[in-house]
């Protein structure tokens, strides 16, 4: 039997129990301090509250939030408590883990707003992240390199942070790698870069630092609807407006972790165990194909549009905790 990890159940539970109407959003008003879901030392750290690593990793975690309203506020409740601990607490055996509590779009918003209102919940959403950024930078890192770590609604964030914050700006020297999954990170077709990020591309060997991996799984092929692995013709008005590009100039990244350099099929190493995966290209979606025995009884949810979205992480978390270690020892040298 094929055992769903207690992040991707919490998850899937959230979804199915939400309902149509809408509290009262929490209005914009000045940067708030930082509340840290994760930071080094702190108690009850679900990131692992390590202190003593030579490097960080900022994690921001993936739509979870229960809350009624459009935008979740600032409590670090415990849904985003369980999902930190499944997805960001691995990399805490190799990097002091930040994350901050952000007022996401919640799962309502998402699954029940309208386009305005998932576009304002987003804009909220960057904005606190953002915020939260420049005060790691300011008074928490002192010059230690970073890994950027999200999935979902995080990823989503963390591609408009680097567009914005990181490319091409003085603190790119300290980017170790971006963990983006679940994100659809865009590059110019038939390149490694140039699409979101001018000058971070996608990784390509395990030791290589600056750059990004980046992938949404599927164990069937995905169909013409499908939320990950295409690039958007128009302008995504459901996430942070303006700053990204789309059009047919662009496709979106997968890069296999534990293939990067040539993408064959490979075993992936995570929670779940005994599958094998690799990125397609072409034409079609561009995604992380996983097989293996039992590939087809894994939970494609809340529908097939979303693929194995749930278990982005799970499925290869080994490969890619063992990636960012090497990743640090290689920026470290």
């Amino acid at each position: 039997m094929i055992r769903i990890p207690v992040s991707a159940a919490l998850w899937c539970s959230a979804v199915l129990a939400v309902v149509t109407g809408f509290a009262v959003a929490p209005t914009a008003a000045a940067a708030p301090e930082t509340t840290w879901l994760c930071s080094p030392g702190q108690a009850g750290d679900p990131c692992g509250g390590r202190s003593a690593a030579p490097v960080d990793c900022f994690y921001v975690y993936p739509t979870a939030s229960l809350q009624q309203t459009t935008n979740a506020n600032f409590d670090p409740s415990p849904e985003l408590r369980e999902v930190a601990r499944a997805q960001a607490r691995p990399f805490g055996a190799d990097c002091n883990v930040w994350a901050p509590v952000y007022r996401q779009a919640t799962l309502r918003a998402l699954f029940t707003g309208s386009v305005q209102d998932r576009s304002a919940a987003s804009d909220l959403a960057y904005q606190d992240v953002e915020n939260a950024w420049d005060d790691y930078l300011a008074h928490h890192n002192n010059g230690r390199g970073v890994v950027l770590i999200g999935h979902s609604q995080g990823a989503r964030m963390l591609r408009t942070l680097i567009h914005n914050r990181i490319d091409g700006k003085p603190v790119q020297s300290q980017l170790i790698s971006a963990v983006l999954l679940g994100g659809n990170v865009l590059v110019r077709k038939g390149s490694t870069s140039g699409g979101d990020f001018a000058s971070v591309p996608a990784c390509t060997d395990p030791h290589q630092i600056g750059c990004v991996i980046a992938y949404s799984s599927f164990s069937k092929t995905p169909p013409a609807d499908t939320r990950f692995g295409v690039a958007p013709q128009v302008p995504d008005d459901s996430a942070v407006r303006g700053s990204l590009p789309y059009g047919p100039d662009y496709e979106v990244l997968c890069t296999d972790p534990a293939a990067l350099h040539d993408n064959l099929e490979a075993p992936i190493h995570g929670i779940i165990s005994g599958f094998t995966a690799q990125c397609t290209s072409g034409a079609g979606p561009h995604v992380l194909m996983v097989a293996g025995p039992g590939a087809a009884l894994l939970p494609a949810l809340p529908n097939d549009t979303w693929g194995l979205h749930l278990l982005d992480f799970n499925l290869a978390q080994r490969d890619l905790v063992d990636l960012v270690a090497a990743q640090s020892a290689a920026y470290l040298h």
